[in-house]
């Protein structure tokens, strides 16, 4: 049978509440000697304790567990983001859910939200959710005051954290512009389910902006799959094989800029000694590839923390849903470029 927490505590030597705080890292008062709190694991390693989670849910309301929803993580984009969310809730005490969103549908991304509050999680960050005004799902979440946070996109009466593209956007046109590039290419991403009215991409504009104010004639370009490489690679060798070729790429991520760069580079065009490329986000992955790739950089340590941290005074109702919080992006220059 399962050791029990009196089972422990006789052996030690305390109280119940004593060992409970020890060995669910409660945030009660009670004080607790290192060589007590080392007695108290020891034991409970001996006696292969292992607490009831759905015991533990029960008593304090709570799983101590929160859900995040991102997109593909073969993208480095995501796959580090998803690391470092996890860093951040274990260190205050939570676990962390992932849930991979491919983005094909809204309907996917919206399952993807149901599912994890069917799981009980205490709240949910999420890296696109496919939620609207007016929807159900949406007038649920407002009415029963559940901790969401949104990252890259606003809806609504919702909490979010985004990030400002126009500097760091501005930063990347004005720098191509003084290297010579009269004229520079945006390799954007289009999605068929996409809602712009309320919640627009932010990059383009960004980009329109930025040509505009630096005297630079704007060319885009669009592929249908955010995370696709071969699409990417494709859209590359194209723009190689293209008569008269753009010279200047900002392309909409790192993860899109690395195959989109081997299609020029399959055609025979170097990079940078023929055209320059910029990618968007700022992976430690990009900083590795060859040439190492300039990018227009999130701060995305502060985005998690501060999503986490949002996210967990609403769980503590110590904080009102609603709040968006707007971070700079800035020009990262490597080799690409």
């Amino acid at each position: 049978m399962a050791a029990t927490l009196a089972e422990i505590a006789k052996r030690v030597g305390v109280h119940q509440s004593t060992v409970s705080a020890v060995l669910n890292r409660s945030r009660a008062t009670i004080r607790v000697s290192d060589q007590t709190r080392q007695r108290i694991l020891a034991v409970a390693r001996e006696l292969q304790y292992r607490p009831s989670f759905s015991a533990q849910s029960l008593a304090k309301g709570r799983t101590n567990s929160l859900g995040m929803i991102c997109g593909d993580i073969h993208s480095p984009h995501f796959s580090e983001l998803a690391s470092r969310a996890m860093q951040e809730a274990e260190a205050r005490g939570y676990h962390l859910l992932l849930s991979v969103a491919q983005w094909i549908t809204q309907e996917n991304n919206l399952g993807c939200l149901e599912t994890l509050m069917g799981r009980g999680v205490d709240g949910v960050i999420a890296w696109g959710s496919g939620l609207s005004p007016q929807t159900p799902l949406y007038e649920q979440i407002l009415r029963e005051r559940f901790p969401l946070v949104l990252c890259s996109e606003q809806v609504g009466d919702l909490s979010s954290i985004d990030s400002d593209w126009h500097g760091g956007i501005g930063e990347a046109v004005e720098y191509l512009k003084r290297r010579g590039h009269d004229r520079v290419c945006f390799v954007g991403y289009r999605n068929g389910w996409h809602d712009p009215q309320h919640s627009p991409d932010p990059k383009r504009p960004a980009f329109i902006e930025a040509c505009r104010r630096h005297a630079v004639e704007p060319r885009e370009i669009y592929m249908t799959k955010l995370s696709d490489l071969e699409e990417a690679e494709a859209m590359g060798a194209a723009m190689a094989d293209a008569k008269p070729r753009e010279t200047a790429f900002l392309v909409y991520s790192d993860y899109t800029a690395f195959g989109f760069c081997r299609g020029l580079l399959n055609r025979g065009v170097r990079v940078p000694q023929d055209v320059s490329v910029v990618g968007m986000d700022g992976t430690r992955m990009g900083q590795y590839y060859h040439p190492a790739l300039t990018t227009i950089a999130q701060d995305r340590e502060l985005i998690v923390a501060e999503a986490i941290d949002m996210t967990l005074r609403m769980i503590e109702n110590q904080e009102e849903p609603g709040r968006r919080v707007i971070l700079p992006t800035r020009l990262i220059v490597r080799e690409s470029a």
